[in-house]
């Protein structure tokens, strides 16, 4: 099992992306914390669902995840970041094995989570399902915050005529070319309104590591 170190986290009852933290949120800044990869079905599942880990994983991260507290050390019981090499959060589980707290990452941490998660063998995580999550539609909040954040760069982008930008996220999620600015973000616009695949969470990463390469 692989460790992060030095992280900002912002723990809620309900994951929220960066661009929605608050000022007002309590942050925790972690000094090591467990990363394990899973499947994408596993990280849907754990999205969409209230779902009981296994006692045997809750035994193998306990007490490794550090935090720093004024000038002093102290751990959370069990706490872990997961990864589907497409997207990363945080979480905390009670010792019922239910998970109770969820955090993205800030860009540039996510983005060398990202890429430690190549590097790291699946974990068979073992949980069962107890409940669905309530969901007012058929997406989840996730799910809507990808959606949101891709939408809002589209336009941005449409209106400065940021063409080369339009074009390359055409190209990766339809692997064909055009140059028709509209046609662009129509078909993009129309695409987001869909399920979300893999096209979607490729595109979502892709603009964040746009935004994480500027310079200030």
């Amino acid at each position: 099992m692989s460790f992060a170190y030095d992280l900002i986290l912002n723990f809620n009852n309900e994951l929220y992306e960066f661009f929605e933290w608050k000022l007002t949120d309590e942050i925790t800044r972690i000094k090591k914390i467990n990363v394990i990869c899973i499947s994408s079905k596993i990280y849907n599942d754990i999205l969409d669902n209230q779902i009981e880990i296994s006692d045997e994983f809750l035994l193998s991260i306990y007490r490794k995840c550090e935090i720093y507290n004024n000038k002093s050390i102290e751990t959370i019981p069990y706490a872990v970041i997961v990864t589907d090499n497409y997207r990363v959060m945080a979480i905390i589980i009670n010792n019922d094995g239910k998970i109770i707290k969820y955090s993205s990452l800030l860009l540039d941490e996510e983005e060398e989570l990202l890429n430690l998660s190549k590097k790291i063998h699946h974990t068979k995580l073992v949980y069962k399902i107890i409940n669905r999550k309530p969901r007012n539609d058929f997406k989840t909040r996730y799910e809507k915050n990808i959606i949101k954040f891709i939408k809002k760069d589209l336009i941005n982008s449409y209106q400065k005529r940021n063409i080369n930008k339009l074009e390359y996220l055409y190209y990766e999620f339809f692997n064909k070319k055009s140059n028709d600015m509209k046609e662009i973000l129509h078909d993009l616009i129309n695409e987001l309104d869909k399920d979300i695949t893999e096209n979607h969470l490729k595109i979502y990463n892709l603009i964040k590591l746009s935004y994480s390469h500027k310079t200030v």
